[in-house]
């Protein structure tokens, strides 16, 4: 276990460190203090993008058509919900069926939840083509398990898209998600601006990749050029108004990231906060890769240790470097707020007291 913390401590160095290598100004004469002007805190700057995706909108539809209902006995459903099942309600019933069909030949056994049967839709979702085409990626074995599972819910889509008539419906539809990322700038601009202040950090927020330069030349064997290209690393909010609630979902595709955020959801009280850990933990594993690999063979011993102790590890020693630092900085951050709330509430009791 000591050799664990002490693995959390290297790892909150590099932190710091990519903090410290920021560049700095130089220092000038000194001067009367200008007068500071309140600055916004842009959220879109340090990687955050709000979207109303109209792909998962169109499958998460389709899936209510086929049966899917997250919903308790005893609750009703949202004034959103409500409103879909509403212009579903005259869907041509062999249409209908065929949906349903599928689902409940793809449902996972029990005791799988709602969030987890929708889960592998939103993979779907997130893979498909831009409307009205919703072609889905070829199959292969590259692709993860889940989405293979539904893969073939494409099709459907598709048809679903055409005669359900929710083209005409797409532009209230995506207004009404667009209003939902609303709500959720203020509260998820706050929780990024604790989150950083905490890490003492900047979020790396694009990255370098090297690409083939392709130009003309009447040699077979020519020798290939390349050139680095600047490439946005991003991070997604997509609301989703036919979700469970309190299940979001993350997926990770290519250098962007994607939080599928259920309708009524805190940022600062759930996985939002850990995802937007992980988005920026990510970027300095990659930057700090010799450090961590130098240390492989030690780091590997931690993992046989924990493994002998009978936990389910990750043989890639990079991957278990995230995942600690993501567990341990936020367990870390929910301890700093447990502590500053109580020394407000000790404070606020003082001052009252006679």
């Amino acid at each position: 276990m000591k050799q664990f913390l002490y693995l959390i401590c290297v790892l909150a160095l590099l932190c710091d460190a990519a903090y410290s290598q920021q560049p700095t100004t130089p220092t000038r004469p000194a001067a009367p203090p200008p007068q500071r002007r309140a600055t916004t805190f842009d959220v879109s700057e340090y990687g955050v993008e709000f979207q109303a995706d109209p792909r998962l909108i169109v499958v998460m539809a389709a899936l209510e058509a086929a049966g899917f209902d997250p919903l308790a006995a005893s609750r009703q459903p949202s004034a959103f919900r409500a409103m879909v099942r509403k212009d579903l309600s005259d869907l041509d019933p062999e249409l209908r069926n065929r949906l349903r069909t599928f689902y409940e030949r793809a449902l996972l056994p029990a005791p799988a939840t709602a969030a987890e049967q929708a889960s592998r839709y939103v993979s779907l979702a997130l893979a498909l083509s831009p409307a009205p085409a919703f072609e889905a990626p070829a199959r292969s074995d590259d692709l993860p398990t889940g989405l293979l599972e539904v893969l073939d819910f494409a099709p459907l889509v598709r048809e679903f898209y055409r005669r359900s008539g929710i083209d005409e419906k797409l532009v209230t539809y995506v207004r009404a998600y667009q209003a939902e990322g609303d709500r959720l700038k203020q509260p998820t601009t706050e929780m990024v601006r604790a989150l950083l202040t905490y890490l003492h950090t900047r979020p790396i927020t694009f990255t370098m990749e090297q690409v083939e330069v392709k130009a003309p030349s009447t040699k077979k064997n020519s020798q290939k050029t390349y050139s680095m290209r600047q490439k946005d690393r991003r991070f997604f909010i997509l609301p989703d108004l036919l979700a469970p609630r309190g299940a979001i979902n993350f997926r990770i595709i290519g250098d962007d990231y994607y939080a599928i955020v259920p309708e009524g959801t805190d940022p600062a009280s759930s996985e939002l906060r850990r995802a937007y850990f992980q988005y920026v933990v990510d970027a300095l594993v990659l930057r700090f890769n010799k450090e961590i690999a130098a240390r492989r063979e030690q780091i590997r011993q931690l993992l046989n240790e924990r493994q002998k102790a009978g936990n389910q590890v990750s043989p890639d020693v990079f991957l278990s470097v995230t995942r600690s630092f993501v567990a341990a900085a936020d367990a870390r951050y929910d301890e700093v707020r447990r502590i500053d709330a109580l020394t407000r509430s000790g404070r606020s009791r003082l001052a009252a007291a006679k």
